[in-house]
Parts: C-alpha cells; structure tokens; sequence
C-alpha cells in the first residue's frame, strides 16, 4: 500500500470510533513497514481525527459504564496504552463514585447469587476477590459486602 492510502485508511477508521496513537501506530505497522508512522499520527492529530483526550473519555466511559470496570483496572488499561498521566486523570474525573458503588453492588448481588460455598466466609472473601479483580478497592468492595451477607 501507498502511504497516502494507509492515511486514507487511518483517517477512515479514526472517524468511526476512538482510537489512541498506540492502536493507530500498531495498525499502520501492520501495513507496513516503510511508511512513518509517527508523521502520520502527527498528521492525523493535527487534523482531529486523534485525540488522546477524547478517547480517553470515551475508554472510561465505555469500560465504567458498559464492561462495569473499576477506576483501577481503567487506570491500568490506558496506561498500557501510553496515555500520559495527565489525561488519565482528567478522564477519570467522568466517573462518578456513586454510580460507581452502586454498579459495584449490583455486581456482587448477581456474584452472590451464583456462589454455592457453606459459609459466609467463603462467600465474602469470593465477592470481594471478585470485586477487586473487576477493579475496585478492597474498601469499596468489603463496604459493599458487609450490606449483602
């Protein structure tokens, strides 16, 4: 492939949904090799179809709301992704710790429904496993099982 059709590519994928400089990197190296990818994400920065910021947003709100993810895995998952520090945490300001708990106990109830241990020990230290492997503290996820056991 040409490089004017790798950005053609690039710039069609970016005005479908969200993309980081990482994903668009890995793809444009998929294609190949001897085009700079790095002056093409600049390109594509400058003409806003990358922003890191916006899809940072989009990330938090998509892993918060639909996959029902903790701020500690969503942490985690845009840092392997590159995002810098700052941008992390102005998206994570989109969460709000409420709907976060509420979320969270909604999760553990369908959890506590499924378990068949015998005591209520068992089932406490499975929920909150659970809770913190979904990414949620250890606070919030023993908060919130004191209210169902």
């Amino acid at each position: 492939m040409t490089e004017e059709q790798i950005y053609n590519r690039m710039m069609a994928l970016c005005s479908r949904r969200e993309y980081c400089r990482s994903d668009i990197a890995a793809k444009i190296a998929a294609l190949s090799e001897d085009v700079d990818a790095g002056k093409m994400i600049e390109k594509l920065c400058a003409e806003k179809f990358l922003d890191e910021n916006r899809y940072a947003a989009a990330f938090v709100r998509d892993k918060s709301r639909l996959a029902g993810w903790g701020e500690a895995k969503i942490r985690y998952a845009l840092q392997r992704k590159g995002l810098d520090k700052e941008t992390i945490a102005g998206a994570m300001d989109e969460i709000d710790p409420q709907e976060q708990m509420e979320r969270l106990a909604k999760l553990m109830q369908a959890k506590a429904r499924t378990l068949k241990t015998a005591t209520s020990e068992e089932k406490r230290a499975k929920l909150i496993r659970f809770a913190v492997s979904r990414g949620f503290t250890y606070a919030q996820a023993a908060e919130i099982c004191k209210e169902i056991i």
